[in-house]
């Protein structure tokens, strides 16, 4: 298998050789036609592994997905565009933690090693801290439902270093869960650990903010899950803030090109 960067948006075979997309990557994949069809592969003993093998990765997908999804929509034009081929691949980690004898269908147990996010490539061109160089604190409510970013002395013409063309700024604070993930007994397709409780995001987002406005004594966001909600014991919390630029002609656009960037705020 080969990758390709040419800017031929080739689909299909030529002369024995196979393009095709994968969903999170902008590249053409080249591979080798022939070799063993479906057929073969879902019913045959020898492709026993193989089949055990597909299908956890399906519950990796399923969990990235998840993931991704509690960044939230400010988030979506400015992740690493890999980002759901690297979550997948990191979660491996999570799934080897399972019980050996299960292969195939092992849990995906995150809310037991959160750590394995911190290895995750969140941003796109530029890092967090390129962008954004005022110290901050983050305070974590008891209950883990709520999170407030605090900046002191913010000075935007000091502290903030812009895409090219933009006026503006805003930051976008947000907090979600993603839940453990087990196969359904007598069956290999994966869903929640507690089906009843469906996971929740909340999010707050800042006013826009002129790049070559006025220094603020303090700035602060706080977002917060709904008090009602029951956080379960099977449920990642996770939260990040984002920066996102936009330029101000007869009205707020964002910035197309170097959006902006994320800063992981780690998970509880």
């Amino acid at each position: 298998m080969a990758t390709s960067d040419s800017p031929l948006n080739i689909k299909g075979s030529i002369k024995g050789l196979r393009f095709y997309k994968m969903e999170g990557s902008d590249k053409t994949f080249v591979g080798e036609k022939g070799g063993a069809n479906i057929n073969l592969i879902q019913k045959s003993p020898k492709f026993k592994k193989t089949r055990l093998a597909q299908n956890e990765l399906k519950g990796r997908a399923m969990m990235a997905k998840s993931i991704r999804g509690a960044l939230g929509q400010w988030a979506i034009t400015i992740v690493n565009r890999y980002l759901q081929l690297k979550l997948t691949g990191i979660l491996q980690q999570v799934q080897n933690m399972d019980n050996p004898i299960l292969t195939g269908k092992r849990a995906l147990l995150l809310s037991k090693c959160k750590e394995v996010l911190n290895q995750v490539p969140w941003h796109y061109l530029r890092s967090f801290g390129e962008i954004v160089m005022c110290p901050f604190s983050v305070v974590t409510s008891e209950d883990k439902k709520s999170i407030t970013v605090s900046f002191k002395g913010f000075n935007p013409k000091m502290h903030i270093k812009p895409s090219a063309g933009a006026s503006h700024f805003q930051f976008c604070l947000t907090i979600a869960t993603v839940s453990d993930l087990q196969t359904i007994k007598r069956s290999k397709t994966y869903s929640q650990v507690t089906r009843s409780n469906q996971n929740t995001i909340a999010w707050k987002v800042s006013e826009w903010i002129p790049i070559d406005g006025p220094g603020m004594d303090e700035l602060t966001l706080t977002a917060a899950l709904n008090e009602k909600y029951i956080l379960n014991e099977d449920q990642t919390v996770i939260r990040n803030l984002v920066i996102i630029f936009g330029k101000m002609t007869y009205q707020m656009t964002e910035i197309q090109r170097d959006r902006g960037s994320i800063a992981y705020l780690g998970a509880e």
